[in-house]
């Protein structure tokens, strides 16, 4: 490792609810996958600080989460990521969950750049954004 954060957000998780596919297995199965990579590289994986407040999914459910708590969770991700010390950061999330969270923006510009900035990620998909902060964005309603 170079010493870098590595960060479970709960924040940040798939869309929840419904389909057995976004249940999230429990702490203890993901922490045991990934005794090899500890072992190896010595990177520790924070899942305590901003997730897994249990061993189960607390989350997920019969019923879908409704699509305005998954992006008012995706807006809420951006503000704590503003909070960061880091220049850059990279988040590793979910199709589902980047989809309701750049569907929240870019009303106002280009319909081109809205199609591109509102279509569904395709798989291992890499987006760059840049996060400019504005005015009563964060820290809230300032």
């Amino acid at each position: 490792g170079k010493d870098l954060p590595f960060l479970v957000h709960d924040l940040c998780r798939e869309r929840h609810g419904k389909y057995t596919c976004d249940k999230r297995r429990t702490k203890t199965e993901i922490l045991q996958d990934m005794k090899p990579i500890y072992e190896s590289t010595n990177d520790i994986i924070d899942f305590n600080s901003f997730a897994y407040a249990s061993e189960e999914d607390q989350d997920w459910g019969e019923h879908r989460e409704p699509d305005d708590s998954c992006t008012g969770r995706g807006i809420k991700m951006m503000q704590w990521l503003a909070t960061r010390p880091e220049k850059e950061i990279a988040v590793v999330t979910h199709s589902s969950w980047l989809k309701h969270l750049f569907r929240a923006f870019g009303q106002t510009v280009h319909e081109k750049d809205k199609k591109r900035l509102h279509r569904l990620a395709g798989n291992a998909e890499v987006r760059s954004i840049c996060l400019a902060l504005h005015k009563g964005f964060y820290p809230e309603g300032k």
